[in-house]
Parts: structure tokens; sequence; C-alpha cells
């Protein structure tokens, strides 16, 4: 009887201190805040990587367009219409990663 009860005794104790070590807060928190300040210049960076497609997309749409005394044949590039929207369409889309980066 005297075995079983220094054997949950041992165990108790074990269990207690892996509680401790568990729960002790005096290893340094360099490291994570480190690391947050990281992930906030990270997601910073995406937002404004995203922006900066954004513009660029409105920029390459933008250009002289028709007049009443000359039609402007630019207007339908391949620039203005298929690759200025897709870049548009990516920085908004990567605003969305930007703001749900997780940690």
């Amino acid at each position: 009887m005297n075995s079983i009860s220094n054997k949950s005794n041992k165990t108790d104790n074990l269990m207690k201190s892996n509680r401790k070590h568990l729960n002790d807060s005096s290893a340094p928190s360099d490291n994570s805040d480190c690391r947050m300040t990281f992930v906030r210049y990270t997601r910073r960076m995406i937002i404004a990587a995203a922006c900066l497609l954004i513009v660029v997309g409105y920029i390459l749409m933008s250009g002289p367009g028709n007049t009443e005394q000359a039609f402007n044949l630019d207007i339908f590039s391949t620039t203005r219409i298929v690759v200025a929207p897709m870049l548009c369409l990516a920085g908004y889309l990567l605003i969305v990663v930007g703001i749900l980066w997780k940690d």
C-alpha cells in the first residue's frame, strides 16, 4: 500500500513541476517581440505592394481618348483592356491577403 502512495506522490510532484515549467514566464520574450514586429512589417509591405499594383494598373488604363475630330485606336490596346485590369485585380486580391496574413 505504501508503494502505491509513493508512486502517486511522485506522479503528483512530476505533474506540478511540469506545470511550473509551462507557466514559467522567465524566458526572454525578445524573440516573440521581434517576430510580431516582422509580421506587422510583412503585412504592411504586402499591402503597400498591393496599393502600388493598383496605382500602376490605373496608370496603364489611362491615356488619351477619342475626340470629335479624330478616333484614337489606342483605346483598344491589350495593355489598357487586359493587362491593366489584371494588375488592379491582383492588387485588390493582394490587399485581402495582406489583411488576412496569419501571425
